[in-house]
This record gives C-alpha cells, structure tokens and sequence, in this order.
C-alpha cells in the first residue's frame, strides 16, 4: 500500500492556524490498519506550485486536502498542479468547504468527505488501497463517537506540531443544538456529543506536560451543559499552571454566578455571540436571545474583571445602518475587552446561503461578502465598516474599555458616534493606524474637548485615560512605568463612578508620577 498525505493551509501563524482538522484525520489513519499517513502544513503565503512539485516528487498515493473557506483557492492550484503532475494521486477533500462544491467535485478530486471525516475517510481510503479506485462522489460522513475516538494528543499524533508552536485548539465537545442561519451547524446534525471527562483529565496534563501556553476551546457553546462545565473549570483551575491561558466560546444566558466565579479565577478569557441587538434581525437568523438575561449575565462577569469580547455582525438580513450603529452602543455599555465586528459572510453549506435570496442580500461569489441588502444600501455598508475600523482601533487595540464610559458622559455622544468622530478626525488630520493608539487618543480627545469647550476638564479626563493606559502597558509587558498624571490615582479611580463634571468639582489636581509595577494580584502602584 502506497503513502498518505493529508495537508493543511492557514492564513497565518498564530493560535488558529493549528490543524485539528488535518490532525483528527491523520489520527484516525493511524489507528486505522492502513500505512500512516504524514501531516502537511502551510499558509496561504506559500506557493501552492512549487508545494505541490513538491509533494509529486515524494510521490505518495493518497492526497488529503483540509479545505476553508480561506484556502479553498490556495488548494485548488495546489490540486490542480498536483493532477497535472502525477495524474495517478487520489486527492481527496475534507472539511467545512466541501458543501461549496454543491455536490459537483472539482476537476481535480477524485472523492470528498462533506461533515467530520474521520471514520468515512479511513473506510473510502481502505478501499482505495483495497479496489484501486474509489468511487467519484461527495460521501455523507458518517458521524463517530467521541467516546472511541482516539486524542490527537494522547496518540502522540501532534507532537510534531508542538514542537514549533505553544498555541493549541482544543475540542471537548461537538455539535451544536441552536441553528443560526449563518453558522455552519444551522443545517448538519444538531447532536452535541461530549469526549469523555477521563480523555479530557488526561489530555490537560498531556499539554501541560508539553508547556502549552495559549488554547482556545473549539466547542461552539463550551456552556452548554452547566454542571460540565463547571466540572471541567474545576479540573483546569486544579491542573492548570498560572501562565496557561484559555479562550472559550460562551452562550453568556447560560452563565449562572457559581460559574462566573470560577471563569474569574482562571487565566482566560471569553468570546461571546451578541450579532444583533435588534430583536427582529435576530428572528430572520433564527437565532434566540434574552436580552435581560444577556445584559444581566454580562455586566456580572465585568465586575468580576473578567475579559470577554462580543461578536456582532453587519448586514445580517432587515438589518440597517441605524440597527446596527444601536448594536455598536449596546456592546460598548457593557464593557467587553474587544469587540469583533465584521460584514456577514455567506457561507456554503448554511441555511442563508439557500435563504440569502429571499432576504435580497447582494454577496460577492469569491469571499461571499454581504455587500447590500434591502435595507442596508452599498454606500451604508461601506459607513459601517468605516465605523468598525475605527471602533477597532480606538477601542479594541486602544484597550479603551475601561475609561471610555468617563469620554461618552464627558462629551454626551453614543460609542458610535464617538466613533464616526474619531474615524472623521484621523482622515482630516491625516493620521494613520500604523501610529501609536494612544498618542492618538489622547491628541483626539484634546482636541475633542477644546472643540466642545470643556478645557477645565480636559486634564482629568487625560490623566485617567493615562492611568488605565499605564496599566495596560504593565499588563502587556510586565515593565514598570511612571505615567505622569495631573491627579491622584486615588482620586481618579472615583471617575468610574462619579461623573467628570462633578469630579473637577470635588478634586483638586496634585501633579504626580506613581510607579506602577506588576504584582501577584495585578498591577500594582506605588
């Protein structure tokens, strides 16, 4: 029996580029009778020509490609170069792009496996090695079971990956009960099954062992089932060294404030999905909300200081500009660490793609990008993302979050006000976002409040942004800083209650430049 090759092709090299998919399938080959198969990494930066010259000369029989929807372009001059070369490989494909195929392969695949590919592709590969040939279609993946599937880690499967990287996914959990329209799972099979809680303990030290220091948890509700949960936040804050970090994809209704609490004890952070705080663009994507709930939820976990980010996305259908602007204030009220904005994708294999029509929404056919819909016309589309640039930049890599509250009240605009402010003085200054965010805000904001007259408070409003500026710096870092300050520190923490106005009022200014160093609990001042 001839070679197998499975690869993969990222976007970049970071935390999201590891290959679980690659890996689960390659695992799966390996404890399967057949010859085992090597794992094939690349970025989209690479030249797909010359890999694929390259893998002909290795000449092996079986070629497995992992297929996004960002490399599908990639693999396909891969493939198709591949093909040319050494006509006799089987290629075949897996992955989340598969359903772009409409049920019509490539020119350049001989078989693909559309849903988790593990036990269907070992099967058609077998009987590629068994028959000569497979037959030339898109196989349904028969689903398997976790609780006999083997660990990419435990099966030593992924050592070579670890050795060039400390940043992992993790799965703990598949499938998915809702069915928002625009998730891939809003038309597979729904069943959430969950890998046994003794792989799980074992696979913890096994990363642990391996000093991995960054894993974000791939389950789409890693909330789900409450008591599990709290049960594996349990096992991580036993076994966990303090330098692992975790990010976990929540449905923020489902945090009750016994798990709040231990999400605040751990080294992690969370993301979790708002899209829409309209309630009828959230009925047209069949996606639930309680907003009391949400909201209640949310501001808890602020105030136990923990990091969230909240996803929300323009154009979804009977979205407009205004709706979205309301979502953009909504979000930044609740003080998530970063907001991750983007135009809706339509993406294959969804239940929008076959609705997309019916809601009139204008995409491109290469990335599938919503560029107008009835009620959200090309030229808004084009605001909104001139909005979400500038709300990135002033409040995502600004680290704003904290202080941003004092500036709205200060100045009586909205967050997205504020923000289409702040995109309007960069163009007209002729500022760019190569330089340092925060000599940005602090020149927008003094020019912000001389604009508006409100000098007198002008140095309050500056030395608490720089407070908070410091802190993070320290965070960041880890090295002390004297930021130079027209306040108290003392003083200035007041000002995430008390209103700038009434502040200025009350307290004095007392030049000053306190250390701030990093401590055991935090930053520290001195």
């Amino acid at each position: 029996m001839g070679k197998i090759e499975i690869h993969s092709c990222a976007v970049e090299n970071d935390v999201m580029s590891f290959p679980m998919g690659a890996l689960c399938i390659v695992t799966a080959i390996n404890s399967s009778e057949l010859p085992k198969a090597a794992l094939y990494e690349h970025t989209v930066a690479s030249n797909p020509v010359k890999e694929a010259r390259d893998c002909a000369r290795r000449n092996p029989e079986a070629v497995g490609l992992s297929i996004y929807i960002w490399n599908s372009d990639w693999f396909s001059e891969f493939a198709s170069e591949l093909k040319k070369i050494h006509p006799a490989i089987t290629i075949f494909a897996g992955g989340p792009q598969v359903a772009a195929f409409k049920g019509k392969l490539p020119q350049w695949a001989d078989f693909a496996v559309h849903g988790e590919g593990e036990i269907t592709t070992v099967k058609k590969i077998s009987e590629l090695f068994s028959n000569g040939k497979v037959e030339r279609k898109i196989f349904d993946a028969e689903l398997p079971d976790t609780n006999t599937l083997e660990s990419v880690f435990l099966s030593h499967n992924a050592d070579r990956v670890l050795k060039n990287t400390n940043s992992i996914l993790w799965e703990m959990t598949r499938g998915c009960p809702y069915k928002c329209a625009f998730c891939f799972e809003s038309r597979g099979n729904r069943t959430v099954r969950d890998f046994p809680m003794e792989r799980i303990a074992r696979e913890l030290d096994f990363l642990v062992g391996h000093n991995v220091k960054n894993i974000f948890v791939l389950d789409p509700t890693f909330n789900l089932n409450r008591k599990r949960a709290k049960e594996i936040l349990t096992l991580l804050l036993e076994k966990s060294p303090a330098e692992m970090h975790y990010v976990f994809e929540i449905r923020a209704e489902l945090v009750d404030k016994e798990m709040a609490q231990l999400f605040a004890q751990l080294n992690c952070s969370l993301q979790i999905g708002l899209q829409s705080s309209n309630m009828e663009v959230l009925k047209n994507i069949d996606r639930e909300w309680d907003r009391e709930l949400f909201t209640k939820s949310v501001k808890y976990m602020a105030k136990l200081g923990i990091p969230f980010g909240l996803d929300v996305i323009a154009g979804l259908p009977g979205d407009t500009f205004a709706s979205f602007k309301n979502t953009i204030d909504y979000a930044v009220v609740l003080q998530p660490s970063n907001i991750d904005c983007f135009v809706l994708s339509i993406l294959p294999g969804t239940k929008l793609e076959v609705t997309a029509s019916d809601f009139g929404l204008e995409y491109g056919t290469a990335d599938k990008t919503v560029s107008s819909t009835p009620t959200f016309s090309t030229a808004e589309m084009v605001k909104a993302k001139e909005l979400t640039a500038s709300m990135n930049f002033f409040y995502t890599k600004g680290q704003s979050c904290i202080w941003i509250h004092a500036l709205l009240d200060a100045i009586k605009k909205t967050p997205s006000q504020l923000f289409e402010l702040f995109a309007t003085w960069m163009h007209n200054t002729g500022h760019a976002e190569t330089e340092d965010v925060w000599d940005l805000q602090d020149e927008f904001v003094t020019w912000l409040f001389k604009e508006n007259g409100f000098d007198a408070q002008l140095d309050a409003m500056l030395s608490y942004m720089t407070l908070h500026q410091g802190f993070s710096y320290v965070m960041e870092t880890g090295e002390c800083v004297n930021p130079e300050l027209s306040y108290r520190p003392n003083d200035l923490a007041m000002l995430d209650t008390m209103s700038i106005m009434d502040f200025v009022k009350k307290y004095r200014k007392k030049k000053c430049t306190p250390l701030l160093t990093l401590g055991d609990d935090g930053v520290q001042i001195y």
